[in-house]
């Protein structure tokens, strides 16, 4: 009987937020079926070390390669390495990121229809994900003819908060902001900083500013004062690509390197974004209208009906408020809404998820995705 021989992967990730937790049960998914892996974790030192590693035996390491330094030490390890950090761009490594720029797009856009006019950016100097996100956010505001206000601080440490003088700093560059103002903190620990920073010199959030971040870090949200909202990424997503990465590397060695992307999966907003800045009340009800009847077909009709104007009153005042109409607004919000279910629960099919979403079957569903995003259902839940 031939002996069955396993190859051994390491993972090499701290735990320290949520989001590493995450990217932890997304690899246990990726390799569920993969009986010839043996996986073996390993604590992340706070510097590689080589011989160490070589010591483990190790056919694979999946890790976060966070500067030339570690990208340069472990490749001396001559193991195939899939990084899975958006902190820094090796080259020479398989590559899991998060869709940065499109995190950064999605911001602007939520908050672009939330009637905003005003806008600003806190991000840190070396993480390449700071730099990436701010890029989509200023982007998607310069579609609408809007720019942003920028606070750059140093370097953060990771999953940490910053000190108390990069805090007064934020406080400062509050007070001169125009008002209200939407602020789009890189992370959450960014965004409770902001939102910290507001309290302590007497700026009302959401009223006077707010606040979203990246993550959606429990540990982090639950410190802040404010119910603080952010983006969600799809963490389980990024492990389950990194797996497959590794699986197919081992199996083809000489094969090139991969450059994966996972797009963001929703925001989840909370009290500190919870203001439209709209001034025209009857867009407001209409917004709030949309957002609770998306399970259920809406027309233009039904909304000016609810908010007791004409159709064309309606129309009129969107598209002063919101430079959209009102049948593009509820379109998107049920594309949103199903990219979402999509990509959260594989075991509904199309045909539910349209459903769900206010559309008539899954061949509408089918026809407004090519239309608007120029794919089909079955390729948004593959990310």
């Amino acid at each position: 009987m031939t002996e069955f021989s396993r190859k051994r992967v390491g993972i090499m990730l701290s735990i320290e937020t949520e989001h590493w937790h995450g990217v932890l049960q997304g690899l246990a998914d990726g390799f569920r079926d993969a009986p010839e892996i043996q996986v073996v974790k390993i604590a992340r030192p706070e510097k590689i070390d080589v011989k160490a590693l070589q010591k483990l035996k190790l056919d694979g390491l999946i890790t976060r390669v966070s500067s030339k330094t570690d990208e340069a030490a472990l490749l001396k390890s001559g193991l195939p390495i899939v990084n899975v950090s958006g902190r820094y761009h090796p080259t020479d490594v398989d590559n899991v990121f998060n869709d940065d720029e499109r995190v950064g797009q999605m911001a602007a856009a939520f908050y672009q229809r939330r009637g905003f006019r005003d806008f600003g950016f806190c991000g840190v100097q070396q993480h390449r994900s700071s730099r990436l996100r701010q890029r989509g956010f200023e982007q998607e505001l310069q579609r609408f003819g809007f720019s942003s206000h920028v606070l750059i601080l140093p370097e953060l440490p990771e999953g940490d908060a910053p000190s108390p003088s990069a805090t007064r700093l934020i406080a400062r560059w509050l007070g001169e902001l125009p008002r209200p103002v939407a602020v789009f903190g890189f992370n959450d620990a960014l965004a409770r900083a902001v939102a910290e920073a507001a309290e302590e010199v007497g700026i009302k959030l959401p009223d006077d500013v707010a606040v979203l971040g990246v993550d959606n870090d429990d540990i982090q949200l639950g410190f802040s004062a404010v119910a603080l909202s952010s983006i969600e990424l799809n963490r389980r997503r990024i492990g389950n690509y990194a797996a497959k990465c590794m699986l197919s590397r081992l199996a083809k060695p000489r094969q090139p390197l991969a450059m994966q992307t996972v797009p963001p999966l929703k925001i989840v907003a909370r009290g500190s974004t919870d203001k439209l800045a709209v001034n025209d009340s009857v867009v407001a009800e209409a917004l709030d209208y949309i957002t609770e009847h998306l399970a259920n077909p809406i027309s233009v009709d039904d909304i000016a009906r609810e908010v007791g104007v004409s159709r064309r009153s309606l129309e009129v005042r969107f598209r002063t408020a919101l430079q959209t109409s009102v049948y593009a607004e509820v379109q998107r919000q049920q594309l949103d809404r199903a990219r979402v279910l999509l990509l959260e629960t594989p075991k509904m099919t199309i045909a539910e998820v349209a459903y769900a979403c206010g559309f008539q079957d899954a061949r509408h569903l089918n026809v407004v995705c090519r239309k608007k995003l120029d794919c089909t259902p079955g390729s948004l839940r593959k990310g």
